[in-house]
Parts: C-alpha cells; structure tokens; sequence
C-alpha cells in the first residue's frame, strides 16, 4: 500500500512537466506545393503582326512562401472560342514587372476582325499551376495601315503635321505621340500661367469622315524641340470587349520649332501735337500677343531724305511722348511690335504731324 501511494505521488508530481512539454510542439503542416499566385494584371497591345504583354509577377506562392528565383511562366493564345493555344514559355523574377512578345501567324494578320485573348499560368517545378492569369482581349484580322511620309512644320498657332492620305474603315483614328525632348530655358510667355507643357502627350485625329493627311497640334508651343510618331488604329467592340489594333507607327520626326513669327502689325496710330509740352503725343492700339516685348517708333523729316530711324529703346505701353522734335518741322511715325524672341512685325502706315512755330494763343 505504502508503494503503491509513493507510486502515485511520483506521478502527480511530473505531470505538470510532462503537460508542459507537450503545449510546445508544432502541430504537423502539409509540405508547400510553391504555387506562384496568379498574375492579375495582363494587358496586351497589338502593333501590326506584333502582340507586346505586360504583366507584374507576384511576391510569392498561394500559401504565402516568398518566391525566389526566376519563375516559369506559360503563355497562351485563343481565337474565339477555340482552345487555348501555346504562344511561348519564359522565366521571370518575382515581384517584378515582366514583358513577352507574341508574333501572329499569318492568319491571324489578315481577313475579318476576330476576338484574341491571353492568358497566363505561373507553373511550379512539377508543372503545376494555381490558376490563369485575368484574359488580355485583343483582335486578330487585318491592321489598319502604317502612316507614311510623316512630317512637321511650326506655325504661329502651334505645329503643322503632314501624312500621306490612305482608305480607312469606321472607328479609326489617328494616334500621334508628341514628346518634348529640349524645352526652353525658362517657359514661354504663351504658356498657360508659365507652365511648360507635358513631356510626353497623345493626341488622336478622328478618321471617320476620311483620312485628311493633315492636323494641327495646338498645345505644342513654339521654341521647344519635338519627337512625333503617329499610328492608325481601329477601336471596335467583339463579344462585348472594347478592342484596339494599331498599324505599324510612321515617323520618328523631330522638329525643333522656333518662333521665327513676328507680332501683328499695330493698328490705329494717331499723332497730336502738345504745343505747351512743345512735344507730339503719339497712341496706338495694344498688341494682344502674349510674348510681347514692346514697340518701336520710327520718326522722319518730311523734307529730308534721311531714312526713318527707329526709338533707341523698345517702349512697353502703346503710347509714346516725342519730344526730339523741332517747331516747324513735319515728320511721319510709323510703329511696328517685337516680341520676345526678338521678332519684329512690319511697320504700321505713317502719320503726320507737326508742331507750330509759335505756340497758339
């Protein structure tokens, strides 16, 4: 009796030891299958018979086991509802944006509009897949065609791009891409509020009254160095998906579009002559140009053959206070604007005046 008590104690007493040990041990996990997560950001864009993809990899597998190393990435292609075909097999470095170019088979480039989709399976060592990526719609078909003879010229109101003409089917617009490549050293006065335009832009003609060959680009400012490149592409909607499909892009053409342009000639001088200022007081209309810098005055003899000479300095406001003159003697102004790049508009038709000899009573 007396053992089989101490017996008892001995184990009552270890117990509490032995519970312990067992709260400490890991209950047993399944081995990781490392199953990258599906890409949920594939995009496509079609160029001619090329199909550029891009899509982010992800960080890690589907039970949140970082990824290490280059990941295989199966890509494939669909016509319709047909089944899915193999367009390619890459590596790619997790959490980094990844890129894979498709080049279409002949049938796919050419006849009637047909809806192609992408999509992507990230694929483990064994060949196992969590799931495709979200599909990239695009169309297969003919391509609209590529701009030809693309060029540029500034204008006073912005630059002047010139294309070849060419037959086009409905919901085709041309795409331009203009992108700054030296601005100014300082913004130019024509600015909106000084401040310098985008550095790169796209702009996009609506074909579907027929092809012009021509476009102005408004927003592109004088005194700026510009790329352009344009592209025809048709916009169309198959099986409920809106569609894009570029022709091969014209160009590049670079334009360095200075402001060789003079301001307006001034409109309506008068001259008045001041007698008690013994001076002729001269007012036009004001420019309106916003990279004005000032005006000009021309004076001359009427009875000499001197040449009118010009105000030795530009004058800012739209009047002017002649007092190098001489009573008695009748002289023609005429006025003409500069702008700030040192333009300078054509004279404005003279005026004469003089002053008396003899202050009027």
């Amino acid at each position: 009796m007396r053992v089989f008590l101490r017996v008892v104690a001995s184990i009552a007493a270890t117990a509490p030891i032995l519970l312990a040990g067992c709260g400490l041990a890991a209950a047993p996990q399944p081995p990781s299958l490392k199953l990258p997560e599906p890409v949920t950001n594939l995009t496509a864009v079609r160029t001619g018979s090329s199909v550029v993809l891009h899509w982010t990899m992800p960080r890690r597998t589907t039970d949140r086991v970082t990824l290490v190393g280059g990941q295989r990435v199966h890509i494939c292609r669909r016509v319709e509802t047909a089944p899915c075909q193999s367009a390619g097999d890459i590596l790619a470095m997790p959490g980094k944006p990844a890129e894979f170019t498709d080049t279409l088979p002949a049938d796919l480039t050419t006849g009637s509009p047909r809806l192609l989709s992408y999509v992507l399976e990230l694929r483990n060592h064994a060949g196992k897949t969590a799931g495709p990526s979200n599909s990239a719609f695009l169309a297969a078909g003919q391509a609209p065609s590529s701009v030809a003879g693309l060029r540029a010229e500034a204008r006073v109101d912005g630059v002047v791009l010139h294309w070849q003409k060419a037959a086009v089917t409905g919901g085709t617009v041309l795409r331009i891409h203009r992108i700054l490549i030296t601005p100014p050293k300082a913004p130019k006065p024509s600015e909106v509020s000084g401040t310098p335009p985008p550095e790169e832009q796209t702009l996009e003609v609506d074909l579907t009254a027929g092809d012009p060959g021509i476009a102005l680009d408004r927003g592109a400012a004088l005194d700026h160095l510009w790329r352009y490149t344009a592209e025809r592409v048709q916009k169309q909607t198959l099986e409920t998906h809106a569609v894009e499909t570029s022709g091969e892009p014209g160009g590049p053409v670079t334009l360095d579009a200075k402001d060789i342009f003079p301001p307006a000639v001034p409109q309506g001088l008068v001259a008045v002559a001041d007698e008690q200022g013994k001076a002729i007081d001269l007012s036009w209309a004001p420019d309106t140009e916003p990279d004005l810098a000032g005006y000009a005055i021309y004076r001359r003899e009427l009875s000499g053959t001197s040449p009118a000479s010009p105000s030795r300095h530009p004058v800012a406001a739209p009047s002017f206070h002649d007092a190098a003159v001489q009573p008695g003697t009748r002289y023609a102004w005429s006025v003409s604007a500069l702008d700030k790049d040192g333009n300078e508009s054509p004279r404005s038709p003279e005026v004469e005046e003089e002053l008396p000899s003899q202050p009027q009573p």
